[in-house]
């Protein structure tokens, strides 16, 4: 049995990408673990930090297991760990992955079960050694789906695992066209979407997809800030580093606008890895013009470009389930797990 080696540092230029890669694509993970995210997000954070700690576990000099970890100022943004029974983490924390993402995972090469978890065990082992050494109350893992095999590592070794939000998912597979997506909607919801369709043409409203630019992303946060404000999150969308970061994503992020003339009544960023197309951030002006909802036009314009790409799944982000229920998109319960001291 080889040994198992946590190496830490706090930059991602100090990462052999190569091999992080590697992890990263065995497990599918999202694009929230690729390079290009985690350098933008470690020079322009939407939320402050205090230290970043990229974990990686090696053994025979091949890294076998990948986290980005954040030593968050405000470890529970959102309420979700309090309403849970979990303060520990309400003060300074370190976590992984960010609360932007809502697919914390870590990704591991294993040869087998046993080995998967004997991997996962010493990268949470770490965690609360780097939990100690940073003198916070809590580390730990939000946002982690339903049956990943780290939430039974963590049960075994004592760690507080509790069911916090849902995560929405939308399968793709067997969709070739927008319309073969409608035709699987229940009636109600494939007419009312219909309708706003033709109302929004007749108002000489479009719908386009195009590359991040400074200016309009100031609109994007705009909308996305008034969306946010609804759910008292508006904060998590400071417009400096808004722009800043989703210019660093490339051509990792794409912009989803609905016009009129010369508004934009929705909006919205979408991410993209290989297999998905992330409903990442967006909003709308109003819940309804001339007779139709720019939001609807914005989720159509989405999955739309989704099925285009030849993604297999939509992600949906947490949160807002009668919509998404409506759109076709399945429910997947995360939990958080934390190490409190």
């Amino acid at each position: 049995m080889s040994a198992l080696h946590v190496d830490v540092t706090d930059s991602f230029d100090d990462i052999d990408t190569t091999q992080w890669e590697r992890v990263a694509r065995s497990d599918a993970a999202p694009v929230h673990y690729t390079p290009t995210y985690l350098r933008a997000y470690q020079a322009s954070p939407l939320s402050p930090y205090a230290a970043t700690r990229y974990l990686t576990v090696v053994e025979a000099g091949r890294t076998v297991a990948v986290l980005p970890c954040y030593l968050q100022k405000q470890g529970d943004p959102y309420g979700f760990l309090r309403d849970v029974g979990i303060p520990e983490a309400e003060g300074p924390a370190l976590l992984g992955h960010n609360w932007y993402c809502y697919d914390t995972r870590i990704p591991v090469l294993a040869a087998d079960a046993d080995h998967r978890d004997r991997v996962l065990g010493a990268m949470l082992d770490a965690l609360v050694e780097l939990r100690d050494a940073d003198g916070v109350r809590a580390a730990g893992l939000v946002s982690v789906a339903e049956g990943d095999p780290v939430l039974g590592v963590a049960r075994r070794k004592g760690w507080r695992v509790a069911p916090i939000v849902t995560r929405f998912q939308l399968p793709l597979q067997g969709f070739t066209t927008y319309d073969s997506y409608l035709a699987g909607l229940g009636s109600r919801t494939r007419r009312t979407i219909r309708q706003y369709l033709r109302r929004a043409a007749d108002a000489g409203v479009t719908a386009s997809v195009e590359a991040p630019e400074p200016d309009f992303l100031r609109v994007v946060c705009d909308l996305t800030r008034r969306t946010a404000a609804k759910h008292n999150s508006a904060g998590m969308y400071p417009e400096d580093a808004f722009i800043d970061f989703v210019m660093g994503l490339g051509e990792r992020a794409r912009v989803v606008r609905i016009d009129q003339g010369d508004s934009t009544p929705a909006a919205g960023v979408v991410l993209l890895d290989e297999q998905r197309l992330h409903m990442w951030v967006g909003g709308a002006s109003h819940a309804t013009i001339d007779s139709f909802s720019p939001n609807y036009l914005l989720w159509a314009a989405e999955i739309r470009t989704a099925i285009e790409l030849g993604k297999q799944w939509v992600e949906g982000g947490r949160s807002n389930r009668p919509m998404k229920e409506r759109h076709g998109m399945t429910a997947l319960p995360l939990y958080a797990c934390v190490a409190g001291s």
